[in-house]
């Protein structure tokens, strides 16, 4: 959610004429992240969890495509830096791509 707080703060900075496109994708994508996590927290089966998260990184790299885009269109926008949320980004979706590693495609009940 922090990340997701951070996305928002940084596209305010955007030109209006980017509000109905790169801002609000960018802002879409990076809030359907912590709201499909707490979806599937709720699941029940192994397999089902990382099915789940398979589903669910893209809107993540969406992201981080988004502010690569940004940062070629608008090079004088630097404040924070978009390397820093770019980096911040692949390395969530690095711990995510751990995460369904460690769930496994086991049919067995998640452990509470």
């Amino acid at each position: 959610m922090t990340y997701t707080a951070q996305i928002y703060e940084f596209t305010a900075q955007l030109p209006e004429a980017e509000r109905y496109n790169l801002t609000a994708q960018l802002r879409r994508a990076a809030t359907s992240n912590p709201l499909n996590i707490a979806e599937g927290s709720r699941l029940q089966h192994r397999r089902r969890v990382r099915a789940f998260c398979r589903v669910r990184l893209p809107p993540l790299k969406e992201v981080v495509t988004g502010l690569g885009l940004r940062q070629r269109l608008y090079p004088a926008l630097s404040v924070p830096p978009v390397t820093v949320l770019i980096d911040e980004g692949n390395q969530i979706s690095r711990m995510a791509h751990s995460l369904i590693q460690r769930v496994g495609t086991s049919t067995e009940p998640r452990s509470s």
